[in-house]
């Protein structure tokens, strides 16, 4: 008997990285898991992947920015699933190498798009499918450079992660009455595709051994681990809580 036995979560970025770790780590806990992601040749290789594990699964190609794909996403979960219990909200993205006065108004205005306004779009159409079941959980998707100033991350990541940080709280006190939990993770330098490709493991271990306490990056298993934990029943009074999974970043 797995915790998430009976429950139907949704992993939007679920096609790599975190969310790939995510979307396993909710099957093997025993949840029905839709993924979200632009990327449908990987979309629909998880899906797979976890219909052979012997996990009920389906793929969405989704645009996590654009309203009337995510009503459409979670539509087709609730119409194909029966329902939603839970909700990863994944997206996000940053740049290297910006500061205040480097970074143009469209790449804020992108950056802020896919890693906080995403946040709120999943969580417009996902609280209300979630109510129809009487409640449930969702984990937003943080960042450690969204809590503490941190030089690597641009400042519109920076600035969008803390929005979800925020975000997650409010939604918390708006709907924790009506049975809906809602939290998040912030991880750390996490051993990503986008990671590994942006930094040598020179850079990363440098980085790795001027702020953290545990001097080694985070894997995205790890991540995922507090992701089902979050979701669990374990955490019945766990809200509004953003759980850093950073090795103790400062």
């Amino acid at each position: 008997m797995g915790v998430l036995d009976g429950k139907i979560a949704l992993v939007t970025g679920g096609a790599s990285g975190i969310g790939l770790a995510s979307a396993r780590a909710l099957a093997e806990a025993g949840a029905a898991v839709a993924i979200a992601d632009l990327d449908a040749d990987r979309g629909e290789s998880t899906a797979k992947e976890l219909v052979a594990a012997g996990a009920r699964s389906l793929f969405v190609r989704t645009d996590a920015t654009d309203e009337e794909q995510v009503a459409a996403m979670v539509g087709r979960v609730v119409d194909e699933f029966g329902g939603l219990d839970l909700a990863l909200n994944n997206v996000g993205r940053g740049e290297l190498g910006r500061t205040v006065t480097t970074t143009s108004l469209e790449k804020w205005n992108w950056i802020l798009g896919m890693s906080l306004t995403s946040a709120w779009l999943g969580m417009k159409y996902e609280i209300p499918a979630m109510l129809a079941r009487g409640g449930g959980a969702i984990v937003n998707m943080a960042s450690s450079a969204g809590m503490s100033p941190q030089t690597t991350a641009s400042p519109a990541y920076a600035a969008a992660k803390a929005g979800v940080v925020h975000l997650t709280r409010y939604a918390a006190k708006q709907y924790a009455a009506e049975g809906i939990r809602v939290n998040a993770v912030a991880p750390g330098l996490t051993l990503t595709p986008t990671v590994e490709a942006w930094f040598s493991p020179e850079a990363i271990a440098e980085q790795v051994s001027s702020g953290q306490f545990v001097e080694r990056a985070v894997v995205p298993e790890e991540v995922a681990a507090a992701v089902v934990y979050l979701c669990s029943p374990a955490a019945a009074m766990v809200t509004g809580h953003t759980l850093p999974v950073s090795g103790g970043i400062a």
